[in-house]
């Protein structure tokens, strides 16, 4: 590296080849690991150089890891170095799923002379605002599990004895939150409690932020709709537009890549394909100039739920989707009618000594948590035996006469009071089978004090028992309710252990250890109009 640290790459070449396009990634996570080495051997059966780095200060490279810091210099000083070697043609193009999705993202508007194409994948945009701080709430499974994985060994985290060791209800529920450095590895991490000063969406987040009208070269992002960055890879998608050959592909799966193994409560073997036969198909074109069917795909592949099938699209959002209100109306409708004036609002009371716990839905952590007291897994599963909890409500649309088809971005605008200071509310969508199934689509958080900024950059209390509107951004679904289905709106406050308790006390997040019970009052009335916009596309 240009500061004299060295850094390791193991480098697969097909047996006394040289002058090959190259594909490089860098991973946190241990370059020997299993599915590294086959990563590289299989690019390397197909002609290219392969080549994994560990990045700065993990495993066998030298210097100091710090989240994110330095990997955009080392991915460019890399680039550099493979550039020079005799088993690279110079032609270079980079792979890589989270953590080396952000590299990519970091490295790409350096302008590097030897960078052909980028595949960065399942990773988010905004750092704070769909990252460690999803609308303003702490993602705490992914962000302690993150910190511990990138500061000690991975088989900590997902070794056959992490539940005994991290993944219990000792450290989910240890308070206050930032000592869970300590609690969890032993030691403080630098970089964990440097989040812990910075609880707006300031300069140092802004800092990191991804940059796509800087793409210079031909992309393709893979996502997952139970992932917790589709919204940020379709977002890049539109950003991007047709400047440069541009593609996203978006499936009903999570953050992990083996797609084949992935399980709902509903039947996603339609959905099945190689997501590495594609990622071949992409480097052929732009590191090979192979004549293949590239350049006739559609830009956005995006698998529809309900419809079962895979669809072609051009544009993000899709133009021809139109955002329909769904009112949340008395007895728990959700209807496109309006709210009458006379309707009583609707009440339950959020203590954060009992959470609602995280049952499926959108979230990164399955690897991390599979060996957990309680995994967390994601993905279409049923929310009956939440939606039995007295602290969740339920709006349910009468039946549907016809299928609905539902694509693009979601917001909802919420009118509610709380008796706290501070407080979460959650809302998520779900598919209401004929048989009773309350299948998880999409949901969205919105911490209160953060409900007069755009995207996390100021904070305010409440003043409680005030009424106050909360727009809440949910991630983007592509589901068709079938005729004789129901459309569900779940409305809670709390996600745990996905997300950090909120303590409803209004005190500081990380050093806060005092708990009250909030309790929440939600309006439907024309003044105070609660609703769902869904992108709806015409038949």
């Amino acid at each position: 590296m240009r500061d004299g640290v060295t850094l390791s790459a193991d480098v697969y070449l097909p047996l006394g080849a040289n002058g090959l396009p190259t594909i490089v990634q860098w991973t946190p996570y241990e370059s020997t690991r299993e599915r590294f080495v086959s990563w590289g051997v299989w690019f390397a059966q197909r002609g290219y150089a392969a080549v994994v780095v560990d990045v700065r200060g993990r495993y066998e490279s030298g210097g100091t890891f710090t989240a994110w810091e330095h990997d955009g210099r080392d991915a460019y000083d890399t680039l550099t170095w493979a550039a020079g070697e005799q088993w690279s043609n110079g032609r270079i193009g980079t792979w890589g799923r989270s953590y080396g999705g952000l590299v990519q993202w970091q490295l790409a508007h350096l302008g590097h002379p030897n960078l052909q194409c980028i595949a960065p994948q399942v990773i988010h945009d905004d750092y704070f605002w769909d990252g460690y701080w999803t609308g303003g709430a702490f993602q705490l499974a992914l962000t302690l599990g993150a910190a511990a994985l990138w500061s000690s060994a991975i088989s900590l985290i997902t070794g056959p004895s992490a539940r005994d060791i991290v993944l219990n209800d000792r450290i989910f529920g240890h308070l206050p939150l930032v000592e869970l450095d300590e609690v969890t590895i032993g030691r403080k991490v630098d970089y964990w409690r440097l989040w812990w000063e910075h609880q707006v969406n300031d300069d140092y987040w802004q800092g990191f932020r991804h940059r796509p009208e800087k793409v210079q070269v031909p992309i393709f992002q893979q996502g997952a709709w139970f992932d917790p960055y589709s919204g940020s890879h379709l977002r890049s998608f539109g950003a991007i537009g047709d400047r440069v050959p541009n593609r996203v592909l978006i499936g009903p799966w999570s953050h992990e890549e083996e797609v084949e193994a992935f399980r709902g409560d509903v039947d996603l073997t339609p959905a099945l394909t190689v997501i590495r036969d594609h990622e071949l198909v992409f480097y052929d074109r732009f590191l090979k100039d192979v004549a293949n069917d590239w350049d006739d795909r559609p830009p956005a592949e995006l698998y529809v739920l309900g419809a079962n099938e895979w669809r072609g699209e051009r544009e993000w959002p899709l133009a021809r989707a139109t955002a329909t209100a769904f009112h949340l109306r008395s007895g728990g409708a959700l209807s496109v009618d309006g709210p009458k004036a006379d309707e009583p609002a609707d009440r339950y009371d959020y203590d954060p000594a009992d959470p609602v716990p995280t049952v499926g839905g959108v979230n990164s952590v399955l690897t991390m948590t599979q060996g957990a007291e309680t995994p967390i897994r994601p993905g279409p599963l049923d929310q009956r035996v939440l939606e039995a909890r007295d602290d969740v409500l339920a709006y349910t649309s009468e039946p549907l006469d016809l299928d609905l088809e539902v694509i693009g971005p979601v917001e909802v605008t919420l009118f509610a009071a709380s008796s706290a200071r501070d407080t979460d509310f959650i809302v998520r969508i779900c598919d209401v089978y004929p048989d009773g199934r309350s299948i998880f689509l999409t949901e969205g958080i919105i911490r209160a004090r953060y409900r007069g900024s755009v995207e996390g950059e100021s904070v305010e209390l409440l003043e409680p028992g005030e009424v106050a509107e909360y727009r809440i951004r949910l991630y983007p679904m592509a589901n068709v309710f079938r005729r004789g289905h129901r459309i569900r709106l779940d409305l809670t406050s709390s996600s745990f252990p996905r997300f950090s308790r909120n303590l409803n006390t209004g005190e500081d997040v990380g050093t806060g250890t005092r708990m009250q019970v909030a309790h929440q009052t939600v309006l439907h009335t024309p003044a105070y109009p609660s609703h769902v916009l869904l992108p709806v596309v015409a038949a």
